[in-house]
């Protein structure tokens, strides 16, 4: 266990730089690039930046995938790339055989990079995309769990249905971004229940990794219904917290990071699995967190947050 409380020891200083952190531009986080990892040879590091998207310039011969729900808002300001919308499904887009028969109409197009502009499985398919043209990769991650998790440290995950079986994350890979933007106007459009759903990694992160976390979330001063300034800042602090996981222990060890990226996500991967991926990723972890602390003393914060929060039985289920 000694590599898990390095993590901890090492969590206490991040969380003395946030817990009166303001957050302004110029702001980067920076990750590492593990040296096993076969991005390495390329870059070393890649930087999650706040900006708005709408200043960002498409770089000539990208491909620019967006999101279906957000496609019609992004600005196309560059003739020299393809722009293409992908549906944000667990149990088609995210597939193995989908994303294999959608390569064979831009393989062998001349590009040089994949912007990927949505959701986590969004990313996650773009990132496994990038990675088969063995192009570079941007990642506009455009919801709260893409930007505190899906978007960083790499991950390629990608689901399979065979028989009626259902896989969650069949294929796995590690294939880095060499840049992360995060543009605070995407958390203006989201729902109520969009964020009550959307703060599963954050506040599984409070409770597996950070009890200052969770006393933010608890304060008066995070208020993400009414204050999104307050949720941008429960991103990026759950984002730094992710930042020392990859740094000290990339491989999820068992008994180093694994306990906090992996909080609750084997009872969550099975819960995924058994409603043939109607239940989101998100609300899967939501309800797999009171199961995984059942017999813990962490199960009343848990349910503190929950009950600030409004996360309830329906919420998680349906």
């Amino acid at each position: 266990m000694a590599i898990y409380r390095e993590i901890i020891d090492s969590s206490k200083e991040i969380n003395n730089n946030w817990i009166n952190k303001k957050i302004s531009e110029p702001f980067q986080i920076v990750f590492p690039v593990p040296q096993n990892h076969s991005r390495y040879k390329i870059i070393q590091s890649y930087p999650l930046i706040i900006t708005q998207l709408s200043r960002y310039h498409f770089l000539d011969n990208s491909l620019v995938l967006i999101d279906s729900g957000v496609f019609s808002n992004i600005k196309k300001n560059n003739d020299k790339c393809v722009y293409s919308s992908l549906e944000p499904t667990e149990d088609k887009t995210k597939t193995i055989d989908f994303l294999n028969d959608f390569l064979e109409q831009y393989k062998n197009k001349g590009f040089e990079r994949v912007i990927a502009i949505g959701g986590g499985i969004v990313l996650n398919v773009c990132s496994y995309i990038a990675e088969q043209l063995e192009i570079d990769l941007v990642l506009v991650p455009t919801t709260i769990i893409a930007m505190s998790d899906s978007s960083i440290g790499g991950k390629v995950r990608v689901n399979d249905i065979k028989h009626d079986k259902f896989i969650k994350h069949y294929y796995k890979s590690f294939y880095e971004p060499s840049q992360i933007i995060i543009d605070p106007e995407f958390l203006k459009y989201l729902s109520q229940e969009q964020v009550r759903i959307g703060l599963a990694e954050i506040i599984k992160h409070a409770i597996y990794q950070s009890s200052k976390l969770a006393d933010y979330i608890l304060s008066d001063e995070f208020e993400p219904f009414s204050d999104r300034s307050s949720l941008l800042k429960a991103i990026l602090w759950t984002a730094d917290l992710k930042r020392i996981c990859v740094e000290l222990d990339p491989e999820e060890s068992k008994e180093g990071s694994y306990i906090i990226l992996r909080g609750a996500h084997d009872i969550s991967d099975k819960i995924e699995e058994e409603s043939k991926f109607k239940i989101s990723h998100s609300q899967a972890i939501l309800r797999a967190m009171e199961e995984d602390l059942s017999n813990s003393d962490k199960l009343a914060l848990l349910q503190n947050i929950y009950n600030k929060l409004g996360i309830s039985g329906n919420l998680i289920n349906n």
